[in-house]
């Protein structure tokens, strides 16, 4: 990627014509978000490259709550085990790392938690295009990109401006009740076989439990 974040010509050349079948999650903030979309990141492929921000410990406790046993490369902002450790301050680095991570891959998930903090150092423009080069290089590699947003963490015009980039958007929201906390699922683009918009959500420890024909059908209308 040249250094101004312009859009590479050869990238886009590559992938004229091709499906954009991404997906963002728009969470409250918790484990809740990052949890639901590796879950259904995961069930598109065993193969998950993973850009992440959240604590260590939290990413071990996603892990280890799902078993997975396929192929997982961690590109951090934070140093820990065999971590890909990234310089978050120069986008450049960070298109390298997932360059380098998603190397040999193909069909292949794109897991993007860290979108508010690239937005909190590098504001609306360059993130945007940051992330529309990205997601025109996994498309190239016949991968899809799950992005996550943390409510509240970017203006609403900057949220609005990220969501224009995912065909797909679903939003996560959370509620205290008397009860506990109450957890919802809202799909705010129609999905094929779902008839349903407000899909309740469950956990255990750090497992997210959501009724397997929801994963399914999404899965299925981004492979399409």
């Amino acid at each position: 990627m040249r250094g101004n974040l312009k859009v590479d010509r050869r990238i886009k050349d590559k992938v004229v014509g091709m499906s954009e079948a991404d997906l963002l999650l728009v969470s409250d903030p918790g484990f809740e978000g990052s949890s639901l979309l590796f879950n259904i990141a995961s069930s598109y492929s065993d193969k998950v490259v993973w850009l992440a921000y959240e604590p260590p410990t939290m990413i071990e406790s996603i892990l280890s709550s799902y078993n997975f046993k396929g192929e997982l490369r961690i590109i951090s902002s934070k140093q820990y085990r065999n971590y890909n450790l990234v310089n978050i301050m120069n986008l450049n680095e960070v298109s390298i790392s997932i360059s380098k991570a998603g190397e040999n891959l193909d069909d292949f998930a794109l897991l993007f938690t860290g979108i508010p903090e690239l937005l909190l150092i590098h504001g609306l423009e360059k993130t945007y295009l940051f992330l529309l080069n990205t997601i025109w290089k996994i498309h190239s590699q016949g991968g899809a990109v799950f992005g996550l947003i943390t409510k509240g963490t970017q203006s609403l015009r900057d949220e609005l401006m990220i969501r224009r980039l995912f065909p797909y958007n679903m939003r996560l929201q959370k509620k205290l009740t008397e009860a506990g906390w109450e957890r919802n699922v809202i799909l705010e683009t129609p999905i094929e076989d779902i008839v349903d918009e407000v899909f309740p959500v469950g956990h255990i420890g750090y497992k997210i439990r959501i009724p397997d024909e929801f994963t399914k059908s999404i899965v299925r209308v981004i492979r399409q």
